[in-house]
C-alpha cells in the first residue's frame, strides 16, 4: 500500500537511514563479505533506524525511491503481461529497495551524493502527489 509522503517525512527518513548506515559501517566486521545485494538487504533490513527499522523506513518512502514502482504502476505493468503474479511484484519491489539501499551505502559521507539523492527523491515525491 502506497501512502503520500511529506517532504518533512522524506528528509527525516533519509537522515535516519544515513545515520543508521554510517553507524553500521563503523561497527561491522571488516572480514564479513556479502555474496550479493540481496544478502546485504537481508542483513540491513532489520537494523534499527530511529523507532523503526531500515526495511520499515524503506517501506514508508517506497513511492519516493528511484527505480521503484508503486503498487498502482506495478499492477498496470503486470496487467500488460500475460500472467501477472504477486510474487513477481514483491520481488521487483524488494529488488528496487535493495538497489536503493546499495546506493545509500555507496553515498557514505559524500554530502554531494546525499544532496543528489534527496533532490531525486523529492522530485519523485512531488510527481506522486500530482
Amino acid at each position: 500500500m502506497c501512502t503520500e509522503v511529506s517532504r518533512k517525512t522524506l528528509c527525516g527518513s533519509l537522515s535516519l537511514l544515513r545515520q543508521s548506515l554510517a553507524k553500521w559501517q563503523k561497527e561491522r566486521q571488516k572480514n564479513v563479505v556479502f555474496l550479493n545485494s540481496a544478502a546485504i538487504f537481508s542483513a540491513l533490513s532489520p537494523l534499527p533506524c530511529g523507532t523503526d527499522t531500515v526495511g520499515g523506513i524503506l517501506e514508508k518512502i517506497e513511492s519516493c525511491i528511484p527505480l521503484a514502482l508503486t503498487q498502482k504502476s506495478l499492477s498496470l505493468f503486470f496487467d500488460a503481461c500475460e500472467t501477472p503474479k504477486k510474487e513477481k511484484a514483491a520481488t521487483f519491489l524488494e529488488s528496487s529497495k535493495t538497489d536503493f539501499l546499495m546506493l545509500l551505502l555507496y553515498a557514505g559521507n559524500h554530502e554531494d551524493i546525499w544532496e543528489s539523492i534527496l533532490c531525486l527523491c523529492e522530485e519523485l515525491r512531488q510527481k506522486n502527489i500530482q
